[in-house]
């Protein structure tokens, strides 16, 4: 069984008298170590999707299991737990602290951790270099372009080695080049710890990098295909 498991997953949201299916009987399973992409256009429920998996979210029908665990069966102490501790998160608004420095915001996550200081200062340092901010440690949120603020967001994610990185179009407001370095970082994490990677993305570069590509259209998966 894979780490993550979507079995017959509907999801309806409701906005007034209106009604959108988002997600149609949806099954999916991923492995450990798996490098995928959902792709679809806007309205299709990749994002939602991603949401359920990462426990944002509950499906209205279906079940997610999260390491063979039903999701629904938690406690919301034991998912905000999962949370904190075996998924990382990149949100497509960054959803950075505004108050604190790129450091800091990588930092907050290790803290809620508990992780040791000097250990905490030793990641925080060595993440930076790796996305190509060192020189912007001190800066905060405001002072940072948008393509900055979503390389902090991407460094926070996976500075905590997570089993599974949920990530809502990461590339989005990167140059080709500055986002072509990011999906390296990120495979080269997926290749050597086994991490697991999930994209929800528009991105042609993020679909040609992924291991496999699953394709969403209204709610439903319309192709699964293995590289």
């Amino acid at each position: 069984m894979g780490i993550i498991r979507v079995d017959s997953v509907s999801k309806v949201y409701h906005q007034g008298r209106t009604s959108f299916k988002a997600l149609d009987d949806v099954t999916l399973e991923v492995d450990k170590g798996e490098f995928v992409a959902l792709a679809g256009p806007s309205g299709s429920g990749k994002t939602t999707l991603l949401n359920l998996i990462g426990s944002l979210d509950v499906p209205d029908e279906g079940e997610v299991y999260f390491n063979q665990k039903k999701l629904l069966e938690l406690s919301d102490g034991q998912r905000a737990d999962l949370r904190l501790h075996q998924i990382g998160f990149v949100f497509q608004a960054y959803n950075l602290i505004p108050v604190l420095t790129a450091a800091e915001n990588i930092d907050y996550i290790l803290l809620l951790q508990k992780v040791e200081k000097s250990l905490r200062a030793r990641k925080v340092n060595d993440i930076l270099h790796e996305v190509g901010l060192a020189d912007k440690a001190d800066s905060r949120p405001d002072e940072l372009s948008g393509g900055q603020q979503q390389r902090v967001a991407v460094a926070r994610a996976i500075v905590t080695n997570p089993q599974v990185v949920l990530a809502d179009e990461p590339t989005a407001n990167l140059d080709s080049k500055t986002g072509r370095k990011l999906l390296e970082t990120m495979k080269q994490m997926n290749r050597a710890k086994q991490v697991t990677f999930i994209f929800a993305t528009h991105d042609t570069m993020v679909m040609e990098f992924a291991d496999r590509l699953v394709s969403l259209k209204d709610g439903r998966i319309v192709s699964d295909v293995r590289k």
